[in-house]
C-alpha cells in the first residue's frame, strides 16, 4: 500500500484539471458499481438495418493476402506454438509454457500462485501484490494474444480445431469475467489490448462457421461493454502516456470494425481525435516519444501503426501529419538500433505489444521491414531486411514493400537527436571491423512531472563496437512483485554514470514517481568522419548542500579504433564518487590487471584503461549478504528475467576539481 505522503506528493504534482477528473472519474465509477450491483448494465444497440442472424458483420478485413505466400518456416513455428496454446499453455515473462490450468484461470499471477480479488475493480488495489499477485502477470493472458496466434494458424492451415481454439477460449473469458468485476477489468488499457486482439481473432477466423448460437451476442455485447467503459475513462494529466494512446487505440479500432453498434461512430470520432492529438503531443519533432522509455517507443509505434491503417482499411484516413509522425517515430528507433544487434534499453520496459503477427515487438528487423513498406528511407533498406511474417499479415494482397533492392550505405554516421536530447557518436564500416557506436544520454529524465518510466541515468551511455555491446544499459526487470529490484534498475548506479555521495542523480518517490529530475545540458556538439566529440552536463547533484556538477565528454575516432571518456567534477567540499560500467553478457574472458581491464567482444580484443586514481572493484550477480537486497551486476533484457554480467566499479573521494578518464581501445 502507498504512504499518505506518496499520495499527498502525487496530487502536488497534478493540475486542478486533472484532480477535478479524479474525482467526478471516482463518483462516476460508484454509480457504476451501483449499477453492477442492481443488474442495470446498459446493453448493446444495433442499427436498424442490422441482421445478426444472417452473417458477423464486419468494418474492415485484417488480412486479404494468400496464405500460399506464407513461408514454410513461419508455419513450423506458429503450429507449434498454437499446439501449446491448445493445451491452455503460455509462455510470458519468466514463465515457460505456463499451464493456466482447466478450465482457464484468468484471475491468477500463475508465477506467484496468487489469486487476484474478484470483487468489483473499486475494491481492488492492483499494486498491492500481496491480495492480487502482480497484475502484469495476472493481465498478460488476458489481453488475449494467443488467439491472435490460433487464429493465424487456422487461417493457414484450414484446420478448424485452431477457430474452435478461438471460440472455447473467448466463451470461458466471457463466462469468468462479469463486467466491472475482477482485475480484468481494472485497467482501460487491458479493455483496449484485448479489444485489438478480439478483432484480428474474430475476423481471421470469421469464414469458420462458428459464430452460432449466442457466442455472437456475448461477444458484442461485451465489446460494447469494453468500448463504454474505456470511453467514459481516458487518461488525462499525469497519467495520459502510452496508456491514453493505447486506450484511444483500442476502441478506435473496435468501433470501425464492430460498426453495426449505435454508439461507434461516436466512439470512433472521439478515439480518433485523441490520437491525432497525442501522437502529436507525446513525441518529439526527432521522432522520440516523450517517455524517455526506449520499449515504449515500440509499444505506441504499434498503437500508432495499426490504428492508422485500420482507418485506412475503413475509408476513414487519418491526416498527413499522423503518417508524418509515424514515420519519424519508425525512423528514430531505426536509427537508434543501427549501431547494435539489440535496441538501448533506455528507461523503463515491460516487453509490452499489441498483436503477436509472429515477431517479437523489439525485433529490429521486422520493424524496419513493416517500415518499408509505408516508407522509403534508407536506414529501412540498407541492408535489406529479412521478410517478416508481421509485414505478411498486414500487407501480403495490399501493398508492395517501397524498394527491394539492397543499398550499400552501410557506414556508421554519427547524428543528433537534439530535440529529445540523445547524440550518437558512430562511425565505421562492419566490413572492416571498426565500427564504434555510443549512444549519448543528454535527455530530460522522462514524460509529465512525474516521469513515470525514466530511470536516472543522465549522461549514460550505451556502447557498441562492431554491432555488440560493450557497456549496456541493465534494464528494468520488474514493477510489482519485487519493489527493491524495482527500484535497483531505476537507479543511477544502475546506469554506465557517474554517482555522488551514494545518492541518485534524480530523487525517487515511488515505483512510477519521481521528485527531482536531474536537468542534462549539452555543452559540444562536434561530429566528425570517425566519430567526433560530444560534451555535456547535469544539475542533478547541484541540489546538495555543496553543490557537483558532472562534465562528461566522449570522443570516437575509429581511425585509430579508440574512444576516450573524461568525467570532470566540479566540487568545493568533501565528496565520494563513484563510476559505474556494466559490461554485457556478449563480454568474455575478462581480465583486470592493476586498472587495465581486456575481453573478447565477439572477434574483438578491447583494452579498457581505467582511472588510476580510483579503486577498481569487480561485481557479478550480487546480493547483500544479511538482507538479500539487490547489489550490482545484474542485466535484464526481459521482463521476470535477469542475468548475471560484470560491473566495473570505480570508487574515490575528492576535494576539489577532479577529472577521470577511460580509454577504451579494440
Amino acid at each position: 500500500m502507498q504512504s499518505i505522503t506518496w499520495y499527498v506528493k502525487r496530487i502536488k504534482m497534478m493540475s486542478f484539471k486533472e484532480i477535478y477528473w479524479r474525482i467526478t472519474s471516482l463518483v462516476n465509477a460508484w454509480f457504476e458499481r451501483f449499477r453492477v450491483q442492481v443488474d442495470l448494465v446498459p446493453q448493446v444497440k444495433y442499427l436498424k438495418d442490422v441482421d445478426l442472424q444472417k452473417e458477423f458483420i464486419a468494418g474492415f478485413s485484417v488480412f486479404e493476402g494468400n496464405t500460399a505466400d506464407f513461408s514454410p518456416l513461419w508455419k513450423k513455428a506458429l503450429i507449434a506454438k498454437a499446439n501449446v496454446i491448445l493445451e491452455n499453455k503460455l509462455s510470458y515473462f519468466d514463465l515457460n509454457e505456463c499451464h493456466l490450468e482447466t478450465p482457464i484461470n484468468w484471475h491468477k499471477d500463475h508465477s506467484a500462485n496468487i489469486f487476484s480479488s474478484l470483487g468489483h475493480i473499486l475494491s481492488i488495489n492492483y499494486r498491492d501484490f500481496d491480495k492480487n499477485g502482480d497484475c502484469k502477470l495476472v493481465w498478460e493472458p488476458n489481453r488475449h494474444h494467443q488467439l491472435v496466434v490460433l487464429a493465424r494458424a487456422y487461417r493457414v492451415t484450414d484446420e478448424i480445431k485452431y477457430a474452435k481454439g478461438v471460440i472455447a477460449i473467448l466463451s470461458s473469458w466471457l463466462e469468468k469475467n462479469p463486467y466491472g468485476k475482477g482485475m480484468n477489468w481494472r485497467s482501460p488499457l487491458e479493455l483496449s489490448i484485448r479489444l485489438i486482439n478480439w478483432v484480428w481473432a474474430i475476423d481471421l477466423i470469421k469464414d469458420s462457421g462458428l459464430f452460432v448460437g449466442n457466442i455472437r451476442q456475448r461477444i458484442l455485447q461485451s465489446v460494447f461493454l469494453h468500448c463504454r467503459d474505456v470511453n467514459s475513462k481516458y487518461s488525462q494529466g499525469t497519467s495520459a502516456n502510452n496508456h491514453l494512446v493505447g486506450e484511444a487505440a483500442g476502441v478506435y479500432i473496435a468501433s470501425c470494425y464492430f460498426n453495426m453498434m449505435v454508439d461507434a461512430s461516436q466512439w470512433r470520432d472521439k478515439s480518433k481525435q485523441i490520437l491525432e492529438r497525442e501522437i502529436q503531443a507525446q513525441t518529439f519533432a526527432d521522432g522520440c516519444t516523450k517517455e524517455h522509455a526506449f520499449s515504449y517507443q515500440f509499444f505506441v509505434y504499434q498503437f500508432y501503426l495499426f490504428t492508422m491503417l485500420v482507418g485506412r482499411w475503413s475509408h476513414d484516413p487519418f491526416t498527413l501529419s499522423y503518417s508524418s509522425t509515424l514515420h519519424s517515430i519508425a525512423k528514430f528507433i531505426a536509427l537508434i538500433a543501427e549501431g547494435g544487434n539489440d535496441y538501448p534499453m533506455l528507461g523503463d520496459q515491460d516487453d509490452g505489444y499489441v498483436l503477436d503477427l509472429g515477431d517479437h515487438v523489439h525485433n529490429i528487423n521486422a520493424l524496419r521491414d513493416v517500415s518499408a513498406y509505408l516508407f522509403s528511407d534508407d536506414v529501412f533498406l540498407s541492408p535489406l531486411p529479412e521478410p517478416s511474417e508481421s509485414a505478411f499479415w498486414l500487407f501480403n494482397g495490399r501493398i508492395e514493400r517501397k524498394h527491394k533492392q539492397q543499398t550499400n550505405n552501410i557506414n556508421l554516421q554519427s547524428m543528433p537527436f537534439s530535440v529529445s536530447g540523445y547524440y550518437l557518436l558512430q562511425a565505421g564500416n562492419i566490413q572492416e571491423q571498426n565500427q564504434a557506436s555510443i549512444l549519448f544520454d543528454c535527455a530530460e529524465l522522462g514524460y509529465t512531472a512525474i516521469a513515470a518510466h525514466g530511470h536516472a541515468d543522465a549522461l549514460g551511455i550505451v556502447l557498441r563496437i562492431n554491432k555488440n555491446d560493450l557497456f549496456v544499459d541493465t534494464g528494468t526487470y520488474d514493477y510489482f512483485s519485487y519493489p527493491k529490484w524495482r527500484e535497483h534498475f531505476r537507479k543511477t548506479k544502475a546506469h554506465n554514470c557517474l554517482e555522488v555521495d551514494g545518492l541518485d542523480q534524480s530523487v525517487i518517490t515511488g515505483p512510477f514517481m519521481w521528485e527531482q529530475h536531474a536537468k542534462p545540458t549539452l555543452k559540444l556538439w562536434q561530429p566528425s568522419l570517425t566519430g567526433g566529440v560530444v560534451v555535456a552536463s547535469h544539475n542533478g547533484y547541484q541540489r546538495l548542500a555543496d553543490p557537483v556538477i558532472h562534465e562528461r565528454s566522449l570522443e570516437l575516432n575509429t581511425a585509430t579504433r579508440t574512444i576516450v571518456i573524461s568525467d570532470m567534477i566540479q566540487v568545493q567540499g568533501d565528496h565520494r564518487i563513484v563510476l559505474y560500467f556494466h559490461l554485457s553478457e556478449y563480454c568474455q574472458s575478462i581480465n583486470f590487471n592493476n586498472n587495465v581491464c581486456t575481453l573478447l567482444l565477439g572477434t574483438d580484443k578491447v583494452k579498457i584503461t581505467l582511472p588510476n586514481s580510483l579503486k577498481v572493484d569487480v561485481i557479478t550477480g550480487q546480493k547483500n549478504e544479511s538482507t538479500g537486497e539487490p547489489s550490482l551486476g545484474w542485466l535484464s533484457r526481459r521482463y521476470h528475467q535477469k542475468i548475471p554480467i560484470t560491473t566495473i566499479v570505480l570508487e574515490g573521494s575528492i576535494d576539489s576539481d577532479s577529472a577521470f578518464k577511460t580509454i577504451i581501445e579494440w
